[in-house]
């Protein structure tokens, strides 16, 4: 899209705290087995899914992220029937979501596995279960930018703010997770703070253990938004 002088379109790097929130359940896993239940395999979804294995990776190097498709944002029945299926057909211990409802939380507190959320900070509905969420932090980014119009500078381009401008966030870790893991989750944190790290650096082998970003390079922008049609290694996904 086109930056124009009267129109700005704004988005937070969500997949920062989904690689974060990734290190929790990599640690915290006891079977190696970790659910995601996602809606649509599109960019935006792949980019959370790789990313947040690539943070299980980085605490567990032998653990495998399991993705089954809702084909819904919405549906709860959907959302449910494939958290269930994931539970039912592999040890997973651990189970998260990329949705717009909470069904797959409900199924994992009725099953007493680990969940890790989105959107919101949800510890206090699922307080025997839930660990954390990354969170966006939007009032961060609209204060300043709607101070900018009242004072009449408005500037048209695209944002996507990180960790940086703390437009997106980890919720606090609950107390169901393990000793020693919030220090962990904060030396990546504050790498991202000062821009010496993000997520998408080479080297980045595919499913296939295919090289699809070598050593001292990174993803563009462009290719992280528009064209995140493959997968890390350690994803499985509903059509393997």
């Amino acid at each position: 899209m086109e930056e124009t002088d009267n129109l700005a379109t704004y988005f937070g790097r969500i997949y920062q705290m989904r690689y974060l929130s990734g290190i929790v359940a990599g640690l915290q896993t006891e079977t190696d087995e970790i659910g995601y239940a996602a809606a649509y395999p599109i960019p935006e979804v792949n980019r959370g899914i790789n990313a947040f294995t690539l943070g299980v990776r980085k605490g567990n190097p032998k653990a495998n992220v399991y993705v089954e498709w809702t084909q819904s944002w919405t549906g709860e029945a959907e959302a449910g029937e494939a958290a269930e299926k994931l539970l039912d057909e592999h040890n997973i211990d651990v189970l998260t979501l990329h949705t717009d409802t909470n069904r797959p939380l409900d199924v994992a507190q009725e099953r007493g596995v680990w969940c890790i959320g989105y959107n919101m900070d949800n510890t206090a509905l699922y307080p025997d279960t839930f660990l954390t969420a990354p969170v966006f932090v939007w009032e961060n980014f609209y204060e300043p930018h709607i101070l900018e119009c009242l004072q009449g500078k408005f500037s048209g381009r695209h944002y996507w703010d990180g960790a940086e401008t703390n437009t997106v966030a980890l919720a606090p870790l609950s107390s169901n997770v393990k000793p020693g893991i919030a220090r962990e989750v904060e030396a990546v944190r504050e790498k991202f703070l000062s821009g010496t790290f993000d997520v998408f650096y080479g080297p980045i082998r595919d499913t296939d253990g295919t090289v699809r970003i070598r050593e001292m390079e990174t993803m563009t922008d462009s290719e992280m938004l528009n064209s995140f049609d493959w997968y890390v290694e350690g994803v499985i996904t509903d059509a393997d």
